[in-house]
């Protein structure tokens, strides 16, 4: 601000630009002057004792169950997080997607199998460890929802970086079992844990 020429007590950074006392200077100008430099500090002291730190997520799941073979499809997935200020939607939205995709993989076909008696992985490579590929994942869909944490830091702002995958395997369990009336506990959901309980 100083830098701009801008005084006053009302000083705010939005939009690229920095506005104080009823002037508006973009941020560019100021950095065409030489470096910017900035600094703050932030104590986290007993804010975790005073305040719920956590992010939040709500994952839905659609699935189609072929009444006669058990074939699972995952249709479509909507997460809904709040995750405090998203400061880059972009590489948010995608973190929470491969989340989803994960979870997908995880409650539907990822297997690890292990060899107890000479204690190795059997299926230690891709070619017998199953993953989700595109025809796997349907329309997905992050919503975001507006908010700040002024306890959390700074930049009110907090992580993404499990939300997308914490509640998935449940919300696709969950969503067979709507479909279906079986309830299987056990991942990966695969056709022999379900066609043997499917009715006729």
């Amino acid at each position: 601000a100083a830098r701009l020429g801008l005084g006053g007590t009302d000083l705010e950074f939005v939009g690229g630009r920095v506005r104080a006392g009823g002037n508006s200077r973009p941020l560019l100008d100021a950095a065409a002057g030489g470096e910017l430099v900035a600094e703050d500090a932030m104590e986290y002291g007993d804010l975790a004792k005073r305040y719920v730190q956590q992010t939040f997520a709500a994952h839905f799941v659609e699935v189609g169950v072929d009444a006669a073979t058990g074939e699972i499809r995952i249709r479509r997935m909507l997460a809904v997080c709040a995750a405090g200020r998203i400061i880059n939607p972009l590489a948010a939205r995608s973190q929470i997607l491969g989340g989803m995709t994960m979870g997908a993989g995880a409650a539907l076909m990822e297997d690890l199998v292990v060899d107890k008696r000479r204690g190795f992985f059997v299926n230690h490579d891709l070619a017998g460890y199953e993953v989700p590929v595109h025809a796997d994942i349907p329309h997905q869909e992050v919503v975001f929802l507006d908010e700040t944490d002024p306890m959390s830091s700074p930049m009110k702002a907090k992580g993404v970086g499990e939300l997308g995958i914490c509640g998935v395997a449940a919300a696709v369990a969950n969503a067979i079992y709507n479909a279906t009336g079986v309830r299987v506990r056990d991942y990966p959901i695969t056709l022999d844990k379900l066609i043997t309980k499917l009715t006729a």
